[in-house]
């Protein structure tokens, strides 16, 4: 392999037929990983914060996760479909210009989510090592995760596939070390339920699933474009929803078991009641599995950034623009990390869920659009124009929507930043997501409702078909159209 093919030029540009690769296997292994870290753990402690019962828990833990999943999931099939990155394709619903709302608050979620998987990785690596100086192993890991994101999609594909087999030993072991050594049968004895505690943890689960939405096709856009939607959308589904469950029961067996206690140092504390080394082990794969977390955030991000860089000045996409795109972000980002004092994390955090909020209405439209209004039926020559093409530069529908959608939100937005007057009255249970996506669906099948399918689908069909080959033109999709029944 030379060094062209082993290094990634795409960013946000279509993937031709000719580059596709990979398989459904690949991309279970791929989400699976996404959410088999560390961080994953808090989510399911949230119903313990509210003094929900075990039991309770694990059921809100797994209705939340299966609801927000199917979002994702359905992002997922759009990506072999398309053959374009998650955020471009927002050109469609709000406009080439319009399109940068969504693709904002994309980027500082994706480059946010890597300051806490840096924090997290080094200081899973400093508790193995015992190595005095965290700071440089923030900046080690970071530039580790530099480095992989910007090689791209193929090693991302090769590391996550072995460390997903050695993150599936190290969870059922911990799974035993629980069974053994945890008081889950007195635990799931106890019973104390609260409507508002419920919807606390269903809301946190639903909403840490609903995040990982703007990265999906990102990646999926690698698999042949002759890859069923389905079998794409079980991957992602399946994978996603397996790590993130699992993670999250073991995070609520421990915050029920141990109240009081940090869980990471819970986690590791597990492990090494189980013996053989179990709690470094898991340490060891906690580092791995936020390297590969990192990357995906830290490629992700800067395909946003570009994404809308390119709607107002046309972009060719080249392994060094990639490159030196990457090393910007992934460099800011770690300076945030070791600029960052350890008491601020919390407030990032808060900071963060509060971007999430960003993405939500945006998810609704999207998906709303691409199954319900124009049914899969899209102009990539169009998408990939600077001034949007038939898709224009600002598009009313999808930015009205949006922003009422969000506005909806304010009042039940909850988190230490920001509580909303109705989410206050919930005790801070956090149902935003749910008012979000319906407000915005509705908004937008509206304000959609005279829209002339069987026109623009003619429209489509006049546009001259290639391989859309990145030489043909700066933005890689010269001439070229895609269109479904």
């Amino acid at each position: 392999m030379s060094q062209s093919d082993f290094v990634e030029a795409r960013s946000f540009d279509y993937i031709p037929e000719r580059e596709r690769h990979g398989n459904v296997t690949g991309q279970f292994q791929l989400w699976f990983m996404i959410n088999a870290t560390l961080i994953t753990l808090l989510t399911g402690a949230v119903g313990a914060l509210y003094k929900l019962d075990l039991t309770s828990t694990l059921l809100a833990i797994v209705l939340g996760s299966v609801f927000g999943t199917l979002f994702q999931a359905f992002h997922g099939a759009q990506g072999p479909r398309m053959g374009l990155p998650q955020m471009i394709q927002s050109r469609v619903q709000f406009g080439s210009r319009g399109a940068v709302i969504p693709l904002a608050a994309a980027t500082l979620c994706q480059f946010g989510f890597a300051v806490f998987y840096i924090q997290t990785g080094a200081q899973s690596l400093a508790d193995v090592t015992r190595f005095a100086h965290p700071q440089t192993l923030q900046i080690g890991f970071g530039l580790a995760a530099m480095a992989v994101a910007i090689v791209g999609y193929r090693l991302v594909l090769r590391v996550e596939r072995f460390a997903s087999y050695a993150t599936l030993i190290n969870l059922v072991l911990l799974t035993i070390a629980a069974f053994t050594w945890l008081p889950l049968r007195a635990l799931l004895s106890q019973h104390h339920f609260a409507v508002v505690a419920f919807l606390a943890q269903f809301g946190a689960s639903a909403t840490y699933q609903i995040a990982i939405a703007p990265i999906v096709s990102d990646y999926t856009r690698y698999l042949p474009g002759r890859t069923k939607g389905g079998a794409v959308s079980s991957a992602v589904f399946f994978g996603t929803l397996l790590s993130a469950v699992w993670l999250e029961f073991l995070g609520a067996a421990l915050a029920a078991a141990f109240p009081s206690a940090d869980l990471i140092v819970s986690i590791r504390d597990l492990g090494d009641r189980f013996g053989f080394g179990l709690g470094s082990a898991t340490m060891i794969v906690a580092a791995v599995s936020c390297l590969i977390a990192c990357a995906v955030t830290l490629y992700s991000g800067t395909v946003a950034v570009l994404s809308a860089a390119e709607a107002f000045r046309p972009i060719r996409s080249t392994a060094a623009l990639r490159a030196s795109t990457i090393a910007c972000g992934g460099l800011l980002t770690v300076a945030a990390v070791v600029s960052m004092p350890a008491d601020i994390l919390n407030s990032f955090s808060a900071f963060l869920s509060l971007l999430s909020y960003f993405l939500i209405p945006w998810t609704a439209i999207n998906l709303t659009d691409y199954y319900f209004v124009r049914r899969g039926a899209f102009s990539i020559t169009d998408i990939m124009q600077p001034n949007g093409g038939i898709y224009g530069k600002w598009s009313a529908p999808g930015i009205i929507s949006y922003l009422c959608g969000f506005v909806a939100m304010i009042p039940f937005f909850s988190t230490s930043l920001y509580t909303g007057a109705i989410a206050t009255k919930l005790d801070g249970a956090d149902i935003a997501f749910s008012i979000g996506l319906v407000s915005a669906t509705a908004i937008y099948l509206f304000l959609m409702r005279r829209f002339d399918r069987a026109a623009e689908r003619e429209i489509i069909s006049r546009a001259p078909l290639n391989t859309l080959d990145a030489s043909a033109s700066p933005s890689g999709a010269e001439d070229a159209a895609i269109a479904a029944a």
